[in-house]
């Protein structure tokens, strides 16, 4: 591909992920109680709802980053929750590729998010099949892409459903307040329930996070260090 050629494919991407926008969208404070389930889901029409979730989730989906790679920001970037009911032109269901430019839209138009990259060396963990192999139910044909999740006092429980192992190392990485990164050489996607103990339960019988993955699901955890790229936000503000 020659120069000019390039420039044009750059120039043509970025007005396609201009064009995916919401055409409309309702952002309101969460009024749920303090350990309510979260949850995000995508519809036929290129609808989106949001329930209970922090504007850090809109970053991540927005930028497919996991949470220790956004630095900067206010404190209530994770402690004010928020319910958003949104739709897009779309006949379909929107699939991470649309969400993510139209989620950067939004937060650049309602939350007036700035930001820039930096490339850091940061430890993290791989998220790799277990020695006994994977216990992953692969997903019906156009099954519909979810994840919700649901806390009780001794355990907490995550409902996936076309879900790819990308995704899965993301939630765990944020969960873990550490960079989980996808090693499992699984492409597919896949239905699967994991069940661990949270971490302010003092009695629970549920296992850790990583020992209910293991378990679970037949997968594991490894450290390692590699360089990442950072997401530095510069001002961000609550919504209008």
């Amino acid at each position: 591909m020659n120069r000019k050629a390039g420039l044009a494919a750059i120039l043509l991407s970025c007005a396609a992920a201009q064009s995916l926008q919401f055409e409309v969208a309702a952002i309101r404070p969460s009024t749920a109680a303090p350990g309510s389930g979260t949850s995000f889901e995508t519809f036929e029409g290129g609808r989106v709802r949001i329930t209970n979730e922090p504007v850090k989730l809109l970053i991540r989906v927005a930028f497919q980053l996991q949470n220790s790679q956004i630095v900067g920001g206010p404190a209530w970037l994770d402690s004010e929750p928020y319910d958003i009911e949104a739709k897009a032109g779309l006949r379909e269901k929107p699939g991470p590729e649309q969400l993510s430019p139209m989620m950067r839209n939004l937060l650049e138009d309602r939350f007036h998010l700035k930001f820039h990259r930096e490339k850091r060396e940061m430890n993290a963990f791989a998220l790799v099949v277990a020695s006994g192999g994977s216990k992953l139910q692969p997903a019906a044909e156009n099954e519909v892409n979810g994840m919700k999740t649901s806390t009780a006092r001794d355990t907490s429980q995550l409902m996936a459903t076309a879900t790819s192992m990308r995704l899965l190392a993301s939630y765990v990485g944020n969960r873990l307040g550490r960079i989980v990164v996808d090693q499992t050489g699984l492409s597919g996607v896949y239905d699967f329930k994991v069940e661990w103990a949270p971490d302010q339960a003092t009695d629970s019988s549920a296992p850790s996070l990583v020992t209910a993955l293991r378990e679970q699901l037949g997968l594991k955890v490894e450290s390692q260090k590699v360089p990442l790229e950072i997401l530095v936000i510069d001002r961000i503000d609550r919504p209008e």
